[in-house]
């Protein structure tokens, strides 16, 4: 009989492990940004980003009028949400500006293609921010993610394609400094 009882009582354990466990999966909790990445970055230099883009298909010419374009990227934290968050890309072509998104949820927005993208912003490790992308229009189009660091002053975007890596320096804002 106490065989029985203590193998109930493992049991019950067991269940309300598995339940709670449950629970916290289910409720969306999605964690928080850090502060790092939080703010206004200017480009300021790239490093084989013609070449990447030219692995794309991307013509000269285009590739020319990307590279000129002036971006500001910037994240920022939800005034009314906890763990949700806005990110704005500003550009002479388009501007971008995504609210209300949390870590690891997808959602649809416009990318500065001006197709629709099913975009996810993810935390890997603490240092490294990733945001991918598939863009909805183009059926089997391949999902890209970039991944995003700080080293000093700077947010890192680094970028690959086929054997292609590029980086891109966004240099803080002196009024947004983290």
């Amino acid at each position: 009989m106490p065989t029985f009882r203590i193998a109930t009582f493992f049991l019950v354990i067991l269940i309300y492990c598995i339940f709670s466990n449950f629970e916290v999966m289910a409720s969306g909790d999605t964690g928080s940004l850090p502060d790092k990445f939080l703010g206004s970055f200017k480009l300021e230099k790239s490093e084989n980003f013609d070449e990447f883009l030219a692995s794309k298909g991307v013509n000269w010419f285009v590739r020319k009028m990307i590279q000129m374009a002036s971006i500001t990227k910037i994240f920022q934290k939800s005034a009314d949400k906890p763990n949700r968050y806005t990110a704005i890309n500003l550009s002479s072509k388009e501007n971008t500006k995504w609210e209300d998104w949390a870590l690891n949820e997808p959602f649809e927005a416009k990318g500065l293609d001006g197709t629709r993208h099913k975009i996810t912003f993810g935390l890997p490790d603490e240092n490294t921010l990733t945001e991918n992308h598939v863009r909805i229009e183009y059926e089997g189009d391949n999902d890209e993610t970039y991944h995003y660091t700080r080293e000093g002053d700077y947010l890192i975007l680094k970028m690959s394609n086929e054997k292609i890596t590029c980086r891109r320096f966004f240099k803080v804002q002196p009024e947004n400094k983290k």
